[in-house]
């Protein structure tokens, strides 16, 4: 009898592995720099991007001075209501937060906890497109162009 020998055991590779790692850094980093350019854009800090309250009056200040006026106006009439959708949105990710560091895991809670927060960032996300919306339909159709034509060479 000849020496045993012994075959090590591998585990079996997944042959998706690899294509959803590729995917999924893919996705990452197109995320990542569509957040970079806004940032860039606006002249934001990375942290004023999801705060409706920062963003707007600076994209109000790439209109021209009779747009911006309508634009102040208009923010200033939702500026309460965005304050408190913002504030919620805040609470709602101190809460996701506290329940993760809770010693016992409540998954259910956690799940709640984040669909509270997708519920408020959406409540924040009409607001900004109502506050949008109201402001470039009373700006004529030429300075509109010019606008996009000004926003797409930042």
């Amino acid at each position: 009898m000849g020496p045993v020998v012994m075959q090590a055991r591998s585990r079996p590779r997944s042959r998706w592995l690899w294509p959803l790692l590729i995917a999924s850094l893919s996705i990452n980093v197109l995320l990542a720099s569509y957040a970079v350019t806004l940032s860039w854009r606006l002249d934001l800090p990375l942290v004023d991007l999801t705060s409706p309250t920062r963003i707007l009056p600076r994209a109000a200040a790439l209109l021209d001075p009779e747009d911006r006026e309508t634009a102040e106006r208009v923010f200033g009439e939702r500026q309460a209501d965005l304050a408190h959708t913002e504030a919620g949105v805040q609470a709602a990710r101190a809460r996701v937060i506290e329940l993760l560091q809770a010693p016992e895991l409540d998954p259910a809670a956690v799940r709640a906890a984040l669909y509270d927060v997708r519920t408020w960032r959406s409540r924040s996300f009409d607001l900004v497109v109502d506050t949008v919306l109201e402001t470039v339909e009373t700006i004529p159709a030429d300075r509109r162009r010019a606008l996009m034509q000004k926003f797409q060479a930042r």
